[in-house]
């Protein structure tokens, strides 16, 4: 018998996240939801942050086709925004007539979330308990539901609100401005706007509270306007993004350095040459991608943030694509406080080994938790300077990755190339002894480097590992004992390069007790494989297993599904790509076994069919419309399976019954990213080691010549 309170306390005693959330949902419902137990969980996830009491997608789109249950009571954040290709977002619900909602107190719309603002503006004085409103993508077109929210009186009880972030471009829409009346006090802790309406807001006195602001600054008077707020000096952490001009030019599908824009340095210097920022301890500075490159401010500006004053007194400091390079990160790391900084991000600044020995003349950092130099152009000695010349007694969370690809029949990854010297540098650095998140994706590591982090001693508090995007090519049988399987929670191999024989090795796993995320996306799983997972000793305790775009046949789809053994399972991912050669046909539906609630009982979300990554359709379910259809009338279909059914972008699926389609059968020569990928990883790393090489040396090679006017050469310029 199982003991669901024993269960329930477990995952509430570990790490708060949205999946561990879930999780405890999904228990208490396997218990039968009994008052006793939901009120008990109540009382625990209430020291848990309420951003991950999340509702996922699937459970609004299953609210949405009908179906409630008893765990809504518990959750306190709503994100309606599926981002998966071909599907739905269901409309925001109306706490009027939905109670299942009344008790939020975070509402994250997504982006270009037009018709879910709509709602949200008709609906907003019966939100009673919402504190945080999150929209990204607005435009111009959004300018009257933006003007009625800001004249709502509920809108004065929200503690966050951000309608503009900077992870926003600005060069395609046009911001509507906000502009509430004035004579109100706010309880608004944190906002996202435009610079203009910032210094409005600021200006009126509303917003006492104001500690944190996400800020986009779109001129040098801008800057100078905002600078000179005096309300500034009462942050504790800004994010700002500087949008004052734009080059846009890229070769295409080659990295490069970046684009700087004067404008942006411009406006830089006139801002932090002014602004009080005397409170400030998190600072966020970031510009925008263009290509494989980068644009935004670039030498000038940073030394702007240096000589401004702030770096000393910071604890977490975030730069983020910039052109930059080694020589103005170096001053930044001078500016900072070693003894204060615990929070370090500088991430795609076209920053090399360089960089990690200005971080190593530092010696020690005695505070910093969370490192992360992703998406930079670090090498194999970077990678051991950071493991071994620098003193990092309290870190945490380390980031090394590349930029990963997406979908790998439509992208490319850009390669950090650290490669397995940093796997087997880290193995054995007494800075790994508090590491819980370890990520290095698309480095360019091979089994070898895999192995030396799996049988490191020097981990013993490892929870995340990514190794993603790497051209591992085989998972070592001499893994099965490694020492992380004792603490690692969540392991992403996605596009690594494996097969049946690899995961019939991983599932020779049988004790890693905290275990609960795996991802074997884009890899080259079949039967085979499935039939290993189906009787791998650790399935029924994982919560989320991501199979997507791989090549499993009927018969292993069926293994998996009637093992019975995934009783755990939240999230199952069997999607493919329409570029698969062995994807499903549109009108051969999938074993009925998957779709048996009795096959994962815990089930809240699964994702079915074939999609186009490239235009971001559908082009089918996983079942012809007849079966679908069927499927989703039937008394017993699981609900979180009804809401993915109805919440489809279907206007593209063709079921003719004459389209057999590719199967496991079919020809393994066709064309994939599968059948050249060690070569093409092979390629990339070396291209990432001669463009590292380069900007060591000097040679930016960038920008290129401008090219010379109509009607004259480049000699008459």
């Amino acid at each position: 018998m199982i003991d669901f309170d024993a269960e329930i306390e477990q995952v509430l005693d570990g790490p708060p996240s949205r999946l561990a959330f879930r999780a405890v949902c999904a228990a208490v419902l396997r218990a039968g939801c009994p008052e006793r137990l939901v009120s008990r969980c109540e009382e625990r996830l209430a020291s848990w942050p309420d951003e991950v009491r999340e509702a996922s997608w699937s459970w609004l789109a299953a609210l949405k086709a009908g179906h409630s249950k008893p765990t809504w009571r518990l959750v306190r954040a709503l994100a309606p925004q599926s981002a998966r290709n071909g599907t739905v977002d269901p409309v925001l619900p109306d706490p009027r007539s939905c109670a299942e909602v009344r008790g939020i107190t975070g509402l994250d719309l997504g982006w270009y979330a037009s018709e879910q603002l709509e709602v949200l503006a008709a609906t907003l004085d019966h939100w009673e308990d919402l504190r945080s409103v999150r929209i990204g993508g607005l435009t111009g077109s959004d300018g009257e539901l933006v003007a009625r929210i800001a004249g709502h009186d509920a809108l004065t009880r929200l503690e966050s609100l951000s309608l503009v972030g900077v992870d926003e471009d600005m060069w395609h829409f046009k911001k509507p401005p906000f502009s509430p009346p004035e004579g109100r006090t706010w309880q608004l802790r944190h906002v996202g706007l435009r610079a203009p309406d910032l210094v409005q807001l600021l200006r009126s006195g509303q917003v006492p509270n104001l500690r944190s602001v996400d800020v986009l600054v779109c001129s040098a008077q801008e800057a100078l306007d905002l600078a000179a707020r005096p309300e500034l000096a009462r942050l504790d952490r800004l994010a700002i993004g500087f949008r004052c001009g734009r080059n846009g030019r890229q070769p295409l599908w080659k990295p490069y350095f970046g684009n700087v824009i004067d404008e942006d340095d411009d406006a830089a210097e006139a801002f932090f040459a002014r602004a009080e920022l005397t409170g400030l301890r998190s600072l966020v500075v970031r510009g925008t991608p263009m290509g494989l490159g980068r644009e935004g401010l670039g030498e000038r500006g940073v030394d702007a943030i240096v000589t401004g004053g702030a770096l000393r007194q910071l604890t977490e400091l975030t730069l983020e694509l910039l052109p930059v390079g080694d020589a103005a990160i170096a001053r930044v790391l001078e500016g900072i406080d070693a003894e204060r900084i615990e929070k370090l991000a500088l991430t795609d600044l076209v920053a090399t080994d360089r960089t990690a020995a200005a971080l190593a003349a530092a010696g020690v950092l005695p505070r910093l938790r969370h490192l992360d130099l992703s998406r930079n152009r670090l090498g194999a000695e970077g990678a051991r300077q950071l493991a071994a010349g620098v003193r990092l007694p309290a870190l945490e969370h380390l980031d090394l990755s590349g930029r990963e690809s997406g979908s790998p029949y439509y992208a490319r990854p850009d390669i950090q190339p650290v490669g397995d010297a940093a796997a087997e540098a880290w193995a054995c650095s007494d800075n790994a002894a508090k590491l819980t998140h370890l990520r290095l994706a698309a480095t360019g590591l091979t089994s070898d480097g895999l192995a030396a982090l799996m049988k490191s001693e020097r981990l013993p508090e490892l929870g995340t590992l990514d190794v993603a995007c790497n051209p591992v090519g085989s998972w070592p049988t001499a893994l099965r004992d490694a020492p992380v399987w004792r603490t690692v929670r969540s392991v992403n191999l996605a596009d690594c390069a494996l097969g049946d024989a690899d995961v019939r090795s991983l599932a020779s796993v049988v004790s890693a007790p905290r275990l609960h995320s795996v991802s074997l996306a884009y890899n080259s799983v079949g039967s085979q494989g499935a039939r290993a997972l189906a009787a791998w000793a650790l399935l029924p305790q994982l919560w989320e297993l991501d199979l997507h775009d791989n090549v499993i046949g009927d018969d292993g789809l069926t293994d998996l599904a009637t093992s019975r053994a995934a009783h755990r399972l939240l999230e199952l991912d069997l999607e493919q790509d329409c570029w698969n050669p062995r994807a499903r046909a549109d009108s051969k539906p999938l074993p009925a076994e998957i779709v048996d609630p009795a096959s994962f009982p815990s089930l809240d979300a699964i994702f079915l069919g074939m999609v186009d990554e490239y235009h971001g359709s559908r082009y089918s379910c996983g079942f012809p419309t007849r079966v679908r259809e069927e499927i989703v009338s039937a008394p017993g279909t699981r609900p979180e399976l009804i809401g993915f059914l109805t919440h489809l972008e279907d206007d593209g699926f063709e079921d003719a019954e004459d389209d057999a389609g590719p199967d496991e059968d079919s020809d393994l020569d066709d064309p994939d990213f599968r059948t050249e990928r060690a070569a093409r990883h092979a390629e990339l790393f070396d291209e990432a080691r001669d463009f590292a090489r380069r900007m060591i040396e000097g040679d930016i090679g960038w920008p290129p010549p401008k090219e010379p006017a109509q009607g004259t050469t480049a000699a008459d310029g």
